[in-house]
């Protein structure tokens, strides 16, 4: 073991100590044990028991350090921890500080905008009030002008006037329109009349320019084609009404094809409308709204064609002058409908009907439809005329109610706008001809008293046998 040079004299004493008590002790055992008496511990005694209490220190210093080492690593430990539970919070505090201001921020933004928008739809307004107020200036203008004219026209000779006239038609159709400017310039009408027909010439420029913007948009692809097709029917409305104000057998060919084309469009809108209505773009009642207002024939554009027809001595068609029809059946020609149904009712019930072409196709100028008069007018069944011209003949034929058989698959949904206004139009659209016989002869039930279904199945029967023949 080694020592402290320090300690080398107490453990010299401690060893002679030691061996003092050995000799005491034995001689002791020799003799009786006196009577314990206190002796007072040497001061060597002392020192030899410090000595060894410091070894033991010595020996638990290992041990006293570990646990200072763990004690000092417990405290870093919990300083680590309240360390990292500061900075949690100081991070807590940091972001709900960012959160609320991130969120002023929100707030004054939509403040902003806000505030934005209220004051663009405010000068939008203004704006658009001051686009009124100008519109109106600039009629009221427009209206002077043309009072101060009409006015100015008045002091005019016939020859100034007449002259004045046909230069306002050159001027305001612009070379749109030349045909229609040639009409009404050789026209011989009244000072009423040539206004009301400057009246209208007005509306059908402005038609005629709202359809050329159309035009230019659609082409830029910016507008719809429906609303294309609804400029083109008011253009060709104007129009028509025009040429059905001034007649003349020159105007009647160009009366009749615009006639057609106004009426291919109005089928085009509807046919349009329908498939929107199928895709969900619009509603039942708007389709019903479209079809209300396109189905529905022109009752100026009709009347004035069947006035003329009626101040000729022999109409144009060859068919002499009669009383009204309480029938009138429209067919295509197909054998059911036509052979079996139509002329059945034709040589037994003496309802006469029209034929049309068998391809529902889209109908042409060119095309030709036929007329089959009653039994009773055994001399001149057959009448033959340019399909433009169907309204007006139906129109001179006065029925009360026309009859249509067949859905679009046998004829064009051109030939029902055909049917004049006032007259009463029934159709017999089923798949199923059996069916669309027991449905007409419940509607002749309280005329006629038909029996076509009868009369069908008989048909099918034979067909049936001369088929197994």
């Amino acid at each position: 073991m080694n020592l402290p040079k320090y300690a080398s004299a107490p453990l010299c004493m401690i060893l002679l100590a030691l061996a003092a008590s050995s000799f005491a002790a034995d001689t002791a055992a020799d003799k009786p044990a006196p009577a314990a008496v206190p002796v007072a511990v040497p001061a060597a005694e002392q020192a030899k028991a410090s000595s060894f209490e410091d070894v033991d220190a010595m020996k638990k210093q290992p041990e006293m350090a570990a646990a200072n080492k763990k004690k000092e690593a417990e405290a870093k430990a919990k300083a680590e921890k309240a360390k990292k539970e500061a900075e949690a919070k100081a991070a807590a505090e940091k972001a709900k500080a960012e959160a609320e201001v991130k969120a002023a921020a929100e707030k004054a933004k939509k403040e902003a905008e806000a505030k934005a928008a209220a004051e663009k739809a405010k000068a939008e307004a203004e704006a658009k009030a001051a686009a009124e107020k100008a519109k109106k200036e600039a009629e009221a203008k427009a209206a002077a002008e043309k009072a101060k004219k009409e006015a100015e026209a008045k002091a005019l000779t016939p020859e100034e006037k007449k002259k004045a006239a046909e230069e306002k038609v050159a001027t305001a159709f612009e070379g749109r329109f030349p045909e229609l400017a040639k009409a009404i310039a050789a026209a011989d009408l009244t000072e009423d009349k040539r206004a009301e027909i400057d009246a209208m010439s007005a509306n059908l420029m402005a038609s005629s320019d709202a359809l050329n913007e159309v035009t230019a948009r659609e082409a830029a692809g910016e507008a719809q084609p429906a609303e294309k097709l609804e400029a083109e029917i008011e253009c060709l409305t104007n129009y028509t009404a025009i040429l059905a104000a001034v007649p003349s057998p020159e105007n009647e060919t160009l009366l009749a094809d615009k006639r057609l084309e106004l009426q291919t469009a109005r089928e085009d809108r509807l046919m349009l409308a329908q498939k929107e209505f199928e895709e969900g773009k619009i509603d039942s009642d708007q389709l019903r709204e479209l079809e209300e207002k396109y189905v529905k024939a022109d009752a100026a554009t009709e009347a004035e064609p069947a006035k003329a027809a009626k101040e000729k001595k022999e109409p144009f068609w060859g068919y002499r002058k009669h009383k009204p029809l309480p029938y009138l059946v429209i067919v295509a020609n197909y054998r059911i409908p036509r052979k079996v149904i139509a002329e059945y009712l034709r040589t037994k019930y003496d309802v006469p009907y029209i034929l049309l072409p068998s391809d529902p196709g889209k109908p042409s100028k060119d095309d030709q439809v036929y007329f089959s008069g009653g039994k009773k007018n055994s001399g001149e069944l057959e009448v033959a005329l340019p399909a433009p011209q169907l309204s007006q003949f139906i129109a001179y034929l006065r029925p009360e109610t026309v009859i249509i058989l067949g859905d679009e698959s046998y004829i064009n949904p051109v030939y029902r706008l055909a049917v004049p206004e006032g007259i009463d139009k029934v159709e017999f659209r089923d798949s199923e001809w059996k069916v669309n016989t027991a449905r007409l002869d419940e509607f002749f039930r309280r005329t006629l008293k038909t029996n076509l279904s009868d009369h069908y199945l008989d048909y099918l029967q034979n067909q049936g046998k001369r088929d197994a023949e």
